[in-house]
């Protein structure tokens, strides 16, 4: 019996799209009730960089958050890469009903390659998205969920990336993904109010943060991150507030830049 359930185990992480379950966190003394965040995407999400190896991603810089501000957490991680959002659509419910995540994170888009799609093509796409937030908020009535605008990038030509060479759509796309994504979601966040309470803004993550592919975060990046979901987090749960990051700049070309800390260099 033991054989078997294991072998079911396994395969439900597979189906899953590498769902990695940390140990339960206990409460702790002094401390609010432990939560469980399920994180959803493609490699950013899986922490992945260009040359092959798998961190974190924002999630440690995120815990580490979490843990100074005496908020007991585990991290579910649901992340396969290369997909697109629709890869989730029908994974979430069965994620939702494993388990039972008080926080739900959803950071997909980068794959979705809207430049090339018709305006009622872009517009399914911002309908497909949506629909993985309703998923989530019908499966319980007490969860939270924030969805992300995508981090914003030019793709390169660095030789060095030999992984997926250039990518020269990657910044036409990734504006129109984030317009979809935001037509699609302002209804959702009116009609969930405070389940949903708002979106996770990884667009002003300045490339200077991008590996040399110009796609993944380099361990600054995923730093950053994980402070921007935090505030985020902190602000709905009345945790301890932290610095905006410095250096931060406007949504994309053209769009007003928000008075943000500059900072004197860039690490990265």
């Amino acid at each position: 019996m033991r054989k078997i359930l294991t072998a079911l185990l396994a395969l439900a992480i597979v189906v899953y799209g590498a769902a990695v379950l940390s140990k339960p966190v206990p409460a702790k003394a002094g401390c609010r009730a432990p939560i469980k965040i399920l994180t959803v995407g493609d490699s950013i999400t899986e922490g992945a960089t260009m040359a092959g190896s798998v961190s974190d991603a924002y999630r440690a810089e995120l815990g580490r958050l979490l843990d100074a501000a005496c908020q007991p957490h585990e991290f579910v991680v649901a992340a396969k890469g290369g997909t697109t959002c629709d890869y989730w659509t029908d994974k979430l419910p069965g994620l939702m009903a494993t388990h039972r995540p008080n926080v739900v994170l959803i950071d997909c888009g980068t794959n979705n390659r809207l430049d090339t799609k018709t305006p009622a093509q872009r517009a399914a796409f911002g309908a497909l998205y949506r629909s993985l937030f309703d998923t989530v908020m019908d499966s319980d009535p007490d969860v939270l969920a924030w969805p992300a605008w995508i981090q914003y990038s030019a793709g390169t030509t660095n030789a060095a990336c030999t992984a997926h060479g250039p990518i020269p759509w990657l910044r036409a796309s990734q504006a129109m993904v984030n317009d979809e994504l935001y037509r699609a979601m302002i209804n959702v966040i009116d009609e969930w109010g405070d389940r949903i309470p708002s979106f996770i803004d990884y667009q002003g993550i300045p490339e200077g943060y991008l590996d040399d592919c110009g796609v993944h975060p380099t361990p600054g990046g995923y730093d950053m991150m994980g402070t921007i979901a935090y505030r985020k987090i902190a602000e709905k749960l009345g945790l301890p507030q932290v610095p905006e990051p410095c250096g931060l700049t406007g949504r994309r070309d053209g769009y007003p830049v928000p008075a943000r800390k500059p900072c004197s260099a860039i690490g990265v």
